[in-house]
């Protein structure tokens, strides 16, 4: 074994995927060897799981690399880059309702490091469960890594829902000049508009869903005038003939927040209404500049950036914490602190960024 090999434990804290992508994601950009032990040994099905592995497979394909261990149900794997991303637009076609944004978060690192505009295409799913939108993901995360220095688009071509899946998006990359920009975001201001979609199984009257949220929600504006824009999509599902999720986002003069709850089963719309709204009033209570998805993403491109990034956030997340200690294991110069606020459960990390060079 290369005594230069990154050794990652699995089982560390959250012990799921991101870990994973996250590694993979340096390993290539700095071309680094690494191997991961205890793979979601934390899981009730641990090692390797489909999506997963869908994932590496694509890397392996459009990345030139030595790697073991990559089968369904592993719970060690080593890689080993040959080579950094070569440019060129990507296809990456799901048979399921495999999840769009967990590929983009995948693919988005190492395919940065590009010298021309790249596309990157997917089938997949839009709206899953416990992984962020590709609604949320356009309208926040993408705004974010633009300020960053990362211009990204993305278009929407088909939407795709659990199980059959069948979406379709279309991202396109341009070159980052030499470094990605640090990003401060430390204000928390109140939120006054509302975006709201509905993801039913049929048409009904959300009038007086629409009104609920406003009145439940127009406590965490500045004079209680909050606007709500809302959509019906209709999901042709067997399994959702109720209400398939809704789809709720925030946003302030500075900030943007998602509160989507997609259901496990068939629920009503009352009953996930109300889920949803207590998710949103207890993400504001905390009064960050980021919802849970957004913060451990940003947290690797500021790893990479060059100066000293600072975002307001929440009590840090297994799921942050587990992102720390990757980042870490490659980048051991990366100094990342978290600084108490004078608001209960509220921290401002810090992260000095390497100064990568994109070449």
């Amino acid at each position: 074994m290369n005594q230069n090999i990154i050794i990652i434990d699995g089982s560390y804290n959250e012990g799921g995927g991101q870990m994973f992508r996250s590694a993979l994601a340096l390993s290539v950009l700095l071309q680094k060897q690494f191997k991961i032990i205890n793979i979601r040994s934390n899981r009730p099905n641990p090692g390797i799981n489909n999506q997963l592995l869908n994932q590496i497979t694509l890397i392996t394909k459009i990345i030139k690399s030595e790697v073991e261990g990559l089968q369904l149900g592993s719970q060690e794997f080593s890689f080993r880059p040959l080579e950094k991303f070569i440019p060129q637009d990507i296809v990456c076609q799901a048979q399921t309702a495999q999840s769009i944004t967990l590929i983009l978060q995948s693919l988005l690192p190492i395919s940065i490091n590009t010298q021309k505009q790249i596309s990157i295409t997917i089938h997949g799913g839009t709206y899953l469960n416990h992984c962020p939108t590709i609604q949320a993901w356009s309208t926040i995360f993408v705004p974010l890594i633009n300020q960053m220095g990362l211009k990204c688009e993305v278009h929407v071509l088909k939407e795709g829902y659990y199980p059959q899946g069948g979406g379709l998006i279309q991202a396109v990359l341009n070159p980052i000049k030499n470094t990605l920009n640090l990003l401060i975001k430390k204000e928390f201001t109140k939120i006054n508009k509302l975006n709201c979609t509905y993801l039913l199984g049929s048409p009904c009257d959300i009038q007086i869903f629409d009104h609920q949220i406003v009145n439940d929600l127009k406590q965490y504006t500045e004079n209680g005038q909050l606007i709500i824009n809302s959509e019906i999509k209709n999901v042709n599902s067997k399994k959702f003939k109720k209400c398939y999720g809704i789809s709720l986002m925030s946003h302030s003069n500075l900030n943007s927040y998602d509160y989507t709850i997609i259901n496990d089963s068939d629920k009503s719309i009352e009953e996930t209404l109300v889920n949803v709204i207590n998710y949103a009033k207890q993400q504001l209570e905390q009064q960050t500049c980021f919802d849970e998805h957004h913060q451990d993403q940003l947290i690797l491109l500021m790893s990479l950036a060059k100066g000293k990034s600072e975002i307001l956030v929440g009590k840090p997340s297994s799921h942050t914490e587990s992102l720390i200690y990757v980042i870490q294991k490659f980048l051991p110069e990366c100094l990342i602190e978290f600084e108490k606020t004078n608001i209960k459960d509220n921290f401002i990390i810090s992260v000095q960024g390497v100064g990568y060079m994109f070449e």
